[in-house]
């Protein structure tokens, strides 16, 4: 995974490149002139025959996030941040139905949701300060089972 997203900065880097635009990892502290920065509430990407690729933008609670599309419409990978200001990333079903969550908590702790028909089955991660592991399924009828750990 995170050499494709390498490949898809470097593919989004090259582009840019070519469109005479630079990216640079900015901090709260600085001092840029106007000209120097290109500011947009969203940019989308489009492919070769103009259909929706990727959105930068952000979301519904007003969240910055990447959406990417598949070449039905489909988000089927998103990152960014939830409403509480946790990082999340997504990857979707054909139907846009999340099918794996990776994402932190309120405390920071890294959390893994596997998902099968819009239901949580699979649920696991590392809880609180000592970073106690945590393993949850949930049977065919919904049922929430510990092997380990709770969430």
């Amino acid at each position: 995974m995170t050499a494709a997203l390498a490949g898809v900065g470097a593919a989004l880097g090259v582009q840019a490149s070519r469109a005479g635009l630079s990216f640079g990892v900015a901090s709260a502290q600085a001092q840029t002139d106007a000209d120097d920065v290109t500011r947009a509430r969203q940019v989308e990407v489009v492919d070769a025959s103009g259909r929706r690729a990727i959105i930068i933008g952000t979301g519904g609670e007003g969240n910055p996030g990447v959406w990417f599309y598949d070449r039905n419409g489909k988000v089927r990978l998103s990152f960014g941040l939830y409403g509480d200001n946790n990082a999340s990333m997504v990857l979707n079903d054909e139907q846009e139905r999340a099918v794996e969550i990776f994402r932190t908590t309120g405390t920071g702790d890294p959390v893994l949701v596997l998902k099968s028909e819009g239901s949580d089955r699979v649920i696991m991660g590392l809880k609180g300060r000592k970073a106690d592991p945590a393993f949850v399924y949930f049977d065919a009828q919904g049922r929430k089972k510990a092997l380990f750990g709770d969430y």
